[in-house]
């Protein structure tokens, strides 16, 4: 009985402090020779109209050191604890439209200072090369937060283990 009351008391205490937003990539433009007919226009023409943003498959890329960087800066904005970040595998991927989505892993200290172990993120890197900045679409801090990260990073193809 006395673990009940305990058990009420728990709270899940995330490393990270984060808001959802829409993918910045959903309904961008595909460049040429890149849109699949399987995957045609997932977007609507009118902005009123709302079905699921859609996240198209990507063609595996190797991120040279500065987009990686860029991405460890990225998610390192959204940690509670930034000098605690420890980061694992991350994996970038070219959709159709061009855009360069990169899901990975990341381990950083919550509020009482406990690492919480990997979490998976996902985002897109934008802007030119040489000025490149990485918007954070998703970290799994909780289990319905990782189950979505992981699904949205299994959708466009990635697959990267802590």
């Amino acid at each position: 009985m006395a673990f009940c009351g305990l058990a009420a008391c728990v709270t899940e205490d995330t490393a990270y402090n984060f808001a959802y937003s829409p993918p910045p990539w959903a309904c961008a433009p595909a460049k040429a020779g890149r849109n699949p007919p399987s995957q045609a226009d997932p977007c609507p023409s009118d902005p009123l109209e709302s079905p699921p943003l859609a996240i198209l498959r990507g063609e595996p890329v190797q991120l040279d050191p500065r987009q990686q960087e860029t991405v460890i800066v990225g998610v390192t904005k959204w940690l509670k604890d930034k000098p605690s970040a420890s980061f694992g595998r991350m994996q970038g991927l070219r959709d159709p439209r061009g855009a360069v989505v990169v899901c990975g892993w990341v381990d950083g200290c919550n509020d009482a200072g406990a690492y919480r172990g990997m979490s998976p993120y996902i985002g897109v890197l934008t802007g030119p090369k040489d000025a490149a900045e990485f918007v954070v679409v998703g970290i799994g801090g909780t289990a319905r937060e990782r189950a979505e990260v992981l699904s949205l990073c299994q959708e466009i193809g990635a697959a990267p283990s802590p």
